[in-house]
């Protein structure tokens, strides 16, 4: 067997067994750190974040070596040389390239730059003689050129076009304005990565949503992922006839099930966003979750008109609660200037009337989700305290989500005037929303693009996708569907 074989060998046999871990990475993710998405917060989690997020990073490491073993300890380097050498091949990897830049010029604060997932280890922090990691397979779009959310990772060898799912930076990751190839991103996104990473825009390229674009040979559409603004689903057709789907991250809804792209077009590989992908992360839909903040904030401005309400936010994300808070309150929004800034990257027409920098004008605040703790809140209510005698918070995750809990009860933190609730509301697909989502799409492969850490974790996984992908189970989802269009 040549070498090109051997390749050809394990992109075939690793596919299927490519990362997603269920139960044992969300409750890492749970306890991640500071601000960084659906998880806990306080300042002691920082340094678990680190070590876990290092450790997820090494197993995927080990996880790549061992896809390589049938190479015959080859050097990575040659394999690297024989996929460019042969680019039909189903995906590639990169070679070890010494980092050139320094941290991301973004100014906003490290916790606050993520969504719902810790972010990849700083790998291209040093200069000089620092080493990155190779491009896993998982982030190649196979028998292309193509690579997804793969920015941490030096120039990639064999990779002519490089694609951005959205703006958190576990998916940018690397991105910053000495970047010289071309990327492609919605433009809403394209927008974020200009002001922020300053990237120059000759090598970014926006596409439309939902219009077909001929690049390097291989049609792409851009479909709404409905996780936070300007995110992008990818669908590539590629002459060949295959066709494959990258969900970047995304949260389902059976809304995407009437997307004509989908529907008359037969899905060889999805590639699907597991943050939730275990069973007891089965969480409300976005709309249940915002009633009830809805709810809770009508209480509380009955009991006490002099509530000031706050929401938690990421750079971007979480933009439906604060708005809907804005609308039952009858106020704007405040954010700080920073904050401001990136709201005008969104193109939101109504989310840019909602919002004003003066905290004074406006009795509902919006900050980032590591700084809502009571200590925090106590002291931020003492600053308004001539305006407010009560602060009501809400901590928009879905990681706050108890299994088989209603949100009926849900119970809020309360030290002397301030209350936070934890709503179960994510931008993320639960446990569920993935089995119907892919039922729908109904995929020969299924390639978990979260959690990839363990082998326990990645078989796992695929025993749920042959479970949803078997004749009984989709015979019930059918029937399921049917069914909810009489209620």
């Amino acid at each position: 067997m040549d070498l090109f074989q051997s390749i050809r060998k394990v992109n075939l046999h690793t596919t299927d067994d490519i990362p997603a871990s269920g139960t044992t990475y969300a409750r890492r993710k749970r306890h991640s750190y500071a601000g960084t998405g659906d998880a806990t917060f306080g300042s002691k989690e920082k340094t678990k974040r680190v070590r876990s997020v290092g450790c997820l990073e090494q197993q995927n490491q080990t996880s790549l070596l061992q896809f390589m073993a049938p190479l015959k300890r080859k050097s990575l380097e040659s394999v690297t040389a024989s996929r460019m050498a042969h680019n039909s091949a189903s995906a590639g990897l990169s070679s070890r390239d010494p980092s050139s830049g320094s941290r991301d010029p973004i100014s906003l604060s490290e916790q606050d730059r993520h969504g719902d997932k810790p972010p990849v280890p700083k790998l291209l922090s040093g200069r000089g003689g620092s080493k990155r990691s190779h491009c896993p397979l998982y982030k190649w779009i196979p028998g292309t050129g193509f690579t997804v959310d793969a920015f941490s990772y030096g120039t990639i060898p064999g990779c002519r076009v490089y694609f951005l799912s959205h703006f958190h930076s576990d998916h940018y990751q690397g991105l910053k304005g000495s970047f010289e190839h071309t990327m492609y991103c919605s433009k809403v996104t394209a927008n974020l990565v200009a002001k922020c990473l300053k990237v120059r825009s000759e090598c970014i390229a926006p596409l439309p949503f939902n219009e077909p674009r001929v690049i390097d040979g291989v049609e792409v559409i851009l479909l709404d992922a409905n996780h936070c603004p300007g995110s992008a689903m990818f669908l590539f057709r590629l002459r060949s006839g295959l066709n494959y789907l990258h969900t970047g991250d995304f949260r389902a809804t059976r809304a995407m099930q009437s997307f004509p792209e989908l529907s008359d077009c037969r899905i060889n590989q999805l590639f699907l966003d597991t943050t939730y992908c275990s069973p007891e992360h089965d969480f409300p839909e976005q709309s249940e979750a915002i009633s009830f903040v809805v709810r809770k904030t009508q209480e509380a401005l009955r009991q006490n008109p002099w509530t000031l309400i706050v929401s938690g936010t990421y750079t971007v994300g979480k933009e439906k609660v604060f708005l809907a808070i804005s609308e039952t309150v009858g106020s704007q929004v405040y954010v700080d200037k920073e904050k401001m800034g990136l709201m005008h990257c969104l193109e939101w027409e109504q989310l840019a009337r909602s919002l004003t920098s003066d905290p004074h004008g406006a009795q509902v605040h919006v900050l980032s989700i590591g700084e809502l703790t009571l200590d925090n809140l106590s002291s931020y209510l003492e600053q308004y305290s001539h305006n407010y005698t009560a602060l009501l918070a809400f901590k928009p995750t879905g990681w706050t989500y108890k299994s088989k809990c209603s949100l009926a009860a849900t119970q809020a933190q309360t030290r002397g005037a301030v209350t936070i609730y934890g709503v179960p509301y994510s931008e993320h697909s639960s446990y569920s929303e993935l089995r119907e989502f892919v039922q729908f799409v109904s995929p020969q492969r299924v390639v978990p693009t979260v959690g990839n850490g363990s082998e326990r974790g990645r078989q796992k996984m695929q025993q749920h996708f042959a479970l949803w992908l078997s004749s009984e189970s989709r015979a019930i989802a059918r029937q399921t569907t049917l069914d909810g269009l009489f209620k």
